[in-house]
């Protein structure tokens, strides 16, 4: 299975709008902009999830969402999401998806750069918000899994532009 993991996009601050919560907090103009077009590039990459499992706070589903219209996947809310997900928890979940061949998972850090690390034995990832990280994950344990690919937010966004591919003068 491919499993890509995907930090949120850009947004709001806590403050009174939200009741300084951190559960309300919705993704700003710039970071659905953002996020949309970084969709359209994950799509290129030819990533297209069963599923979209994501965490159930509001920017967490806003990226779920956009991402799922994307690849006409479906979203799953998943309460192991929320900000302190775990990888032994993450595997449960993913255990539920025997056929999937790709699955997307839409989290916050530090929890998917732990994941990343305790899936492939490696180090942690720097997610910037929006980044994507795709590993191959041949077995649903830890250390058996190898970083295809990450792809910081710009990248995404160059790929999913309208003139991507289009040369320039």
């Amino acid at each position: 299975m491919l499993l890509a993991l995907i930090r949120h996009g850009i947004a709001e601050d806590a403050g009174p709008h939200t009741g300084y919560r951190d559960e309300p907090r919705h993704l700003t103009d710039v970071g659905i902009t953002r996020m949309s077009e970084a969709a359209r590039g994950i799509a290129r990459l030819g990533l297209h999830p069963k599923v979209v499992l994501s965490s159930p706070l509001a920017r967490c589903v806003q990226t779920a969402e956009i991402l799922a219209a994307s690849s006409g996947s479906a979203v799953r809310l998943h309460e192991v999401m929320r900000p302190g997900a775990s990888t032994p928890a993450l595997l449960d979940v993913l255990a539920e998806y025997p056929d999937a061949d790709c699955i997307a998972v839409c989290g916050h850090q530090p929890d998917l750069s732990l994941i990343t690390a305790a899936l492939t034995g490696g180090s942690r990832v720097d997610f910037r918000r929006g980044t994507l990280c795709v590993i191959d994950l041949p077995h649903l344990r830890p250390h058996g899994g190898t970083v295809t690919g990450l792809y910081p937010p710009t990248v995404l966004r160059q790929l999913g532009s309208p003139d991507q591919g289009t040369a320039t003068r």
